[in-house]
């Protein structure tokens, strides 16, 4: 099982190895790169549809500056998928705890502010 083990400013640590870049870490243990943004976009939320997860967890970076816009958040709501967010470190361990209770859960970790 794949676990985000430290999060911290530019740095995410996975399964013992470190990544300077936001990532996206799927259930099945598929590491993605994602594109620094401070917005959690519709096309990003439709991107992660095609895999069917159960739920979305987004780290919202260090201080909390990602956003998810009204439409995201309309499109999740009739989806019916959940959105987690809270700052980064604290998403990271949430997305641990829902693949320890055998979610099909997707983390975006946004790395800086």
């Amino acid at each position: 099982m794949v676990k985000i083990t430290d999060v911290r400013f530019d740095e995410v640590d996975i399964d013992g190895k470190t990544y300077f870049s936001d990532m996206i870490v799927w259930w099945d243990g598929k590491i993605e790169f994602r594109t620094k943004s401070h917005e959690f976009g519709i096309n990003e939320f439709l991107k992660l549809l095609e895999k069917k997860p159960e739920l979305i967890i987004l780290g919202t970076g260090m201080e909390g500056h990602v956003t998810i816009p009204a439409e995201v958040a309309q499109a999740a709501e009739d989806k019916k998928i959940e959105i987690y967010h809270d700052l980064s470190p604290k998403a990271a361990k949430m997305f641990n705890g829902f693949l320890a209770d055998k979610k099909k859960a997707v983390a975006i970790i946004h790395s800086s502010c």
